[in-house]
């Protein structure tokens, strides 16, 4: 018989149907989100239940995230890289933000949808880094949309000098709290 790892654990997890809701507000953006605690109170008993333990650790350029199943050793991380964090206040406000992302990532969690008008919108054209990827990072509206534009990017792009200095122009326009 086949050992359980992780991967069985998540798909078991991922069958509680857990959702999160968008408890805090941005005033400046005029939008709401998900916060850290209203994750983790939605997903650490049912992780910890299945011998999941959630690891978040900073390091100097980022954060990792770790899910490991205790029983089997076996774990998924993720890594998100800190952009203009050059104050601890910024590092501390990354962490927090960036903890909440990896964990609705990673899990696949659904955050309810509280705009009426999303599903009204027309569909934009995905992000194409072919086709001016400087006006892609101008166009972005919170740091949440900068981070993932970011990490979507091919890793030769978010190398480029030109690319580099836009992502730390526009992190300059989204304000921490």
């Amino acid at each position: 018989m086949k050992t359980e790892n992780i991967y069985h654990k998540l798909l078991e997890f991922q069958k509680l149907g857990i959702s999160v809701k968008k408890d805090g507000k941005n005033p400046h953006f005029k939008s709401n989100y998900s916060t850290l605690n209203e994750v983790l109170d939605k997903v650490k008993k049912p992780l910890n239940d299945f011998g999941i333990l959630i690891i978040f650790s900073p390091e100097e350029n980022g954060l990792t995230t770790t899910l490991r199943h205790v029983e089997s050793e076996t774990e998924i991380k993720s890594f998100i890289k800190y952009i203009n964090a050059d104050t601890p206040q910024k590092v501390l406000s990354c962490n927090t933000y960036f903890r909440r992302g990896s964990l609705v990532s990673l899990l696949g969690l659904e955050d309810e949808d509280d705009d009426g008008n999303l599903s009204s919108q027309k569909d934009e054209p995905k992000n194409n880094f072919v086709e001016s990827p400087i006006e892609k990072i101008k166009a972005t509206k919170s740091r949440a949309e900068l981070t993932e534009l970011f990490n979507k990017m091919p890793v030769s792009q978010q190398k480029a000098d030109h690319i580099i200095e836009a992502f730390k122009s526009k992190s300059e326009t989204f304000k921490t709290k």
